[in-house]
């Protein structure tokens, strides 16, 4: 006698429904987090260097930042939720990809307003940021909390 299977209740990642509204009561944070970190892209090294009071190490937040934004089930949850329309999902994944594609040797300081692949970067960010509607390139601190340097 062979057993019955219980109905799979899990989407393509493996989350149940119940899971699933979870992370959908916190979806506006991840499309905020794939915003501020598109626009932390679009940045100079002056202006990143001016966040160094709300993300303590702007070059390593710059790629953590965009690292959390796209964790699977996050991103998808923007998806999902119809923050962002599908037919951007594509051209963000391959922003991501790109950003992952950087050398290891030009995230550097040095780097970040000369680089033509930072450049490229840049223009990218911008022209998905615009894509998306979005006219500000402010970074959001609706969910940070800032720490300021003593004089």
């Amino acid at each position: 006698m062979s057993e019955i299977e219980e109905p799979d209740n899990s989407d393509d990642l493996g989350f149940t429904q119940e899971e699933l509204l979870e992370y959908d009561k916190h979806v506006n944070f991840y499309y905020t987090n794939i915003i501020t970190s598109l626009i932390l892209y679009t940045y100079s090294v002056e202006q990143l260097d001016e966040m160094a009071p709300v993300l303590i190490d702007p070059l390593t937040e710059l790629y953590e930042e965009l690292d959390y934004a796209f964790l699977p089930v996050l991103f998808e949850t923007v998806f999902r939720n119809k923050l962002i329309d599908e037919s951007l999902k594509s051209e963000l994944l391959m922003f991501k990809k790109k950003v992952d594609d950087i050398p290891v040797e030009i995230w550097d300081w040095e780097f970040l307003d000369t680089n033509e692949i930072w450049k490229n970067i840049k223009i990218d960010a911008d022209e998905l940021l615009n894509k998306l509607n979005i006219e500000t390139r402010n970074y959001n601190t609706d969910y940070t909390t800032i720490l300021y340097k003593n004089k």
